[in-house]
């Protein structure tokens, strides 16, 4: 792994710090290279009537499939050898476990987008869905993504665009339909005769049935109607689908008055539909869930669904027996109120909820089990452990973990056994600190969370000091390695300043997720008003009020909603903020399209998005900037980093700016990351270790 990384790290330092072509590698390199390179685990994936699991395993920057039986040491089952920004997504196992789909290339935020070709290959990948066989071959199914199994295992079914494909795994699949939009989402009733799938067409979503038993036949397209229709699941008999219709409320919404979603019923026999359930008026009128949190219908006739109607995100059921047209329901709350979910499964015999929450402590995610019909929840993960994904493969529960000195990595839980199949790695040579939860006031008063990294004990001080600023918004950081992979290698970059002597401060602002509704809704946030920017100056504030931190020689950086943030520090607070790190960010708020609002009001929010935009107070900026992005990037335009620097350029700020052609948002690449960080580190150790020019 060493020699690996020296080999990787010395092209980055070469365009970074060295100015000779046999430079060798620093240590710095060496370290933050070995960070980047520790073994990180997601897509983890179980199988429906057997104990074998498979997830992605991204060593050394290069991605490859491991398969487990019940927690014993996985095999590697694919041969990738680069890292060259390939990505592998998707993964699907038949039931028997016995065959594996999964998705080479592309991009799994925008799958029916051009493939990225992040490595800069003179004729790129195409994202391709691959089947790995019983017997070891892996064949091509075609281009497509997010391959799903009939229950019964015979059809493999994935979609591309507009098309959707199916056939016997191992054999060419063929279009059995197409439509107008983006098919997005496809499910399995549980007899496998029937396939829903969701269609997006931009101005609202909706869901059609597709036959397996007649494929000639056209698809039933359920009642529509002008909002969107997402969430499909099938009754245990298939006879009915369950579904959420939601509206997207107008900028001027009033925070809690409307009804802007449902649950919904189709009778597949009749074709009719009514309403379940209308979330009302107050906290929770929104729908919001992580994304795949799907609903559940159980065997005796109740929907779980999650619901923040208490303010907290919590798994509730309601009857589907008796349908109420309307609101008249009182949905029974299974989870602890105070406490937020990110994933739940059902018990093989539905005698169990099996879910992740931060009951009793919002900074901490673990894995609990509890009765479905009442009962107090029981800890299933290691209290050192944060864990917020989890899932089942037959008989064992498996669940995503990280901890302080450990990335993402699979536990498996059999016969109340705890497995490991991956031994731990730490980089020889590094030592982690263990980040402090802290709580400071911003100035409205919000109780503000944040992790403080503190610099070897010994180190002489003061220190320069660092606000870490996570994008989303509706992210959360940890005091651990976090299960997203682009905060996995951010909380890598926090330990390693800290280790170079810098205090970190990664601070939770509001419009975050884990604290509540009224935290990550809260007044103003973003483009109505910028208020989280107030989290961000008191995490400043909080850093100058301490005895081992330089006053003088605080910065700030970020990524894209972080970027936006560091940006905004810049140009409001270059008093506070000596100099920053903006991975793309965004930089002009304004939207074009004010839709369903009079001329006065669309004054008022074009004025709003503007005063809420960092180039609004570009003429208070003083600090120096770093500005890094790849011109791939589907979730921040491109053109707003190259908005900004004509800006600096024309007020004669000073500010260094890096480029990855072909780079997504997420940069793909390891070396990417790499590079982005070495470069980070050179700006700040040149822009706050040194006196600050003005």
């Amino acid at each position: 792994m060493t020699i690996r990384l020296s080999l990787l790290a010395a092209s980055a330092l070469l365009a970074i710090t060295c100015s000779g072509a046999n430079a060798a590698p620093t240590q710095d390199t060496i370290q933050l290279g070995a960070l980047l390179a520790m073994p990180y685990a997601n897509e983890l994936t179980g199988a429906a009537k057997t104990a074998r699991l498979a997830w992605v395993e991204r060593r050394d920057g290069i991605r490859n499939i491991l398969i487990s039986d019940g927690g014993a040491t996985p095999r590697k089952v694919t041969a990738y050898t680069q890292d060259d920004g390939t990505d592998l997504w998707g993964l699907a196992l038949s039931p028997d476990g016995r065959t594996l789909a999964f998705v080479e290339g592309g991009d799994a935020e925008y799958p029916n987008d051009h493939a990225p070709n992040a490595g800069n290959a003179a004729i790129p990948g195409k994202e391709t869905v691959r089947v790995l066989l019983p017997d070891g071959r892996t064949v091509s199914a075609g281009e497509g993504h997010s391959p799903v199994f009939s229950p019964d295992g015979r059809l493999l079914a994935f979609m591309r665009g507009d098309a959707l494909l199916v056939g016997q795994p191992g054999q060419t699949p063929r279009v059995v339909m197409t439509t107008r939009g983006e098919i997005t989402a496809l499910h399995w009733s549980s007899d496998s005769r029937r396939l829903a799938l969701e269609i997006d067409r931009g101005s609202h979503s909706l869901i059609a049935l597709w036959n397996a038993g007649n494929s000639s036949a056209a698809p039933v397209f359920l009642p529509a109607a002008l909002g969107y229709d997402q969430d499909a699941t099938f009754s245990p008999d298939g006879r009915s689908l369950a579904f959420i219709r939601a509206y997207r409320p107008l900028m001027t919404a009033e925070r809690g008055k409307g009804h802007f979603w449902s649950l919904q019923v189709y009778d597949t026999a009749s074709g009719a539909e009514q309403t379940l359930w209308t979330a009302p008026e107050g906290t929770g009128n929104q729908f919001w869930a992580p994304e795949g949190m799907a609903l559940t219908w159980t065997r005796n006739g109740q929907l779980l669904f999650p619901w923040e109607g208490s303010g907290w995100l919590r798994l509730c059921a309601l009857s589907v027996t008796t349908p109420t047209s309307g609101s008249g329901a009182t949905p029974r709350c299974l989870t602890p109120d105070g406490a937020e979910i990110a994933s739940y499964r059902l018990s093989a015999d539905e005698t169990r909820l099996l879910y992740t929450a931060n009951i009793g402590d919002p900074d901490h995610w673990r894995a609990w089990s509890q009765p479905l019909h009442n009962g107090q929840p029981v800890a299933l993960s290691d209290p050192a452990e944060q864990v917020m994904d989890l899932t089942l493969a037959g008989p064992a529960i498996a669940m995503m973990a990280t901890g302080t000195e450990q990335p993402a990595h699979p536990v498996v839980i059999q016969n109340t056994v705890r497995h490991l199949p991956v031994t731990p790695t730490v980089p020889n040579g590094f030592t982690f600190t263990t980040p402090q939860i802290v709580h400071f006031r911003s100035e409205d008063g919000r109780d503000i969370h944040g992790q403080l990294f503190l610099p070897p004990a010994g180190t002489p001080g003061p220190h320069p000091a660092l606000v870490f600023v996570h994008g989303g918004p509706h992210r959360q950081m940890l005091p651990a390695f976090n299960p997203m992979g682009y905060y996995s290698n951010a909380y890598a970059m926090n330990q390693f300043l800290a280790s170079r002597g810098y205090v970190v401060l990664a601070v939770n602002y509001r419009s975050g997720t884990g604290y509540g509704a009224d935290f990550r809704t809260a007044p103003g946030i973003g483009r109505a008003g910028a208020s989280e920017y107030k989290d961000v100056h008191a995490a400043g504030l909080f850093l100058r009020s301490r005895s081992d931190v330089a006053p003088d020689k605080i910065g700030i950086w970020g990524g894209s909603w972080g970027g936006y943030l560091t940006a905004l520090a810049l140009a409001r607070n270059s008093d506070l903020f000596v100099a920053g790190a903006d991975f793309h960010g965004v930089h002009d708020m304004t939207e074009p399209d004010h839709s369903g609002l009079s001329p006065e009001a669309k004054k008022r929010e074009k004025d709003r998005e503007w005063r809420s935009s960092p180039i609004a107070d570009i003429t208070h900026w003083r600090s120096p900037v770093l500005l890094i992005h790849g011109d791939d990037d589907f979730n921040v335009e491109f053109e707003q980093s190259v908005l900004l620097a004509r800006m600096l350029v024309e007020r004669n700020i000073p500010f260094e700016d890096h480029v990855f052609p072909g780079e997504r948002h997420a940069f793909l690449r390891t070396q990417d990351w790499l590079n982005a960080y070495l470069w980070t580190l050179h700006f700040f150790d040149t822009r706050i270790s040194t006196d600050r020019r003005h």
